[in-house]
């Protein structure tokens, strides 16, 4: 019944699933997108990586180390700054 309250709504599935406690095939639970331990890997790390010189990377400990912290959607929704869009 709690899932028909959603029905026609924009939901993210990581937050369903802590919800109502179901993981992925493989039993792992991936960070919501809304989430630091998401967003730095897929989105600010490989930005400050491009800009290393020599190719250099972000050291593992810093990779495999960041807080699972949720953004809040005002943060996210209001896009990139304009001298980075692309549009």
């Amino acid at each position: 019944m709690q899932m028909m309250k959603r029905s026609g709504s924009l939901e993210i599935v990581l937050e369903l699933a802590t919800e109502f406690s179901f993981l992925d095939i493989n039993g792992s639970k991936p960070p919501s997108i809304q989430s630091l331990k998401y967003l730095l890997p897929n989105y600010i790390f490989p930005l400050i990586e491009k800009n290393f010189e020599d190719g250099k990377k972000i050291p593992a400990w810093i990779k495999d180390n960041v807080f699972d912290i949720l953004l809040p959607w005002s943060i996210l929704s209001s896009g990139p700054p304009q001298e980075m869009d692309s549009r």
